[in-house]
């Protein structure tokens, strides 16, 4: 019953496990927005959600590794703007549906060090990029537990495009190879997050 409201929320889902696995979020089964924000008037409201994860590691020389250095690198950014009306279902349930326009972008390195038996410096990198943009339809239910608090889901249906780099390169070798790839993704995203959001 409001007529302009501000909500954010954080998605408990992705809060949970951050730091708990050492591996990347597959972002096309699990939903990654970890913030959301809407700004509502009447029953029409924008959205904003955003999603980021970065990671570093470094395995030290040793003599079972062969006195290699190895850094490995990932960082993940996804972001959302979108628009919603809202279906009121009583008091204490509400759904929204709309499009966001999506952004991800994904990049890795894997950089190896050591020294030959020449006594050269050897660094091998490897790098893979990725990009994709699109739009996403949305059905979001939201249950209010109060006047001001409330936890919510959706269902999102992803139609993008995407290209990917994938590169490896040597300080000793001055050919560079590279791969590139293009294609177009449709994914009907799942239930997976759960919002929970204080509006203001």
């Amino acid at each position: 019953s409001d007529s302009s409201y501000l909500e954010v929320g954080v998605n408990a889902i992705r809060l949970v496990n951050i730091g708990l696995v050492d591996r990347d979020l597959d972002t096309e089964v699990w939903n990654p927005y970890m913030l959301t924000a809407s700004y509502g008037m009447k029953r029409f409201s924008l959205r904003f959600g955003l999603g980021y994860e970065s990671t570093f590691r470094q395995e030290l020389p040793t003599d079972a590794n062969g006195q290699t250095t190895t850094d490995t690198t990932s960082k993940h950014v996804d972001i959302r703007f979108g628009a919603g009306w809202e279906i009121g279902l009583g008091e204490k349930w509400s759904v929204k549906v709309g499009a966001d326009f999506i952004s991800s972008q994904r990049f890795s390195a894997f950089e190896a060090k050591f020294t030959n038996e020449s006594g050269e410096l050897v660094e091998n990198i490897h790098e893979f990029t990725y990009d994709e943009k699109g739009i996403s339809p949305f059905i979001y239910v939201q249950r209010h537990l109060t006047k001001k608090v409330s936890v919510g889901t959706e269902i999102l249906w992803r139609m993008s495009g995407y290209s990917m780099t994938d590169s490896d390169k040597s300080n000793l070798n001055s050919a560079q190879i590279i791969k590139e790839y293009e294609g177009t993704k449709r994914i009907l995203q799942a239930p997976t997050a759960l919002f929970v959001n204080v509006r203001f």
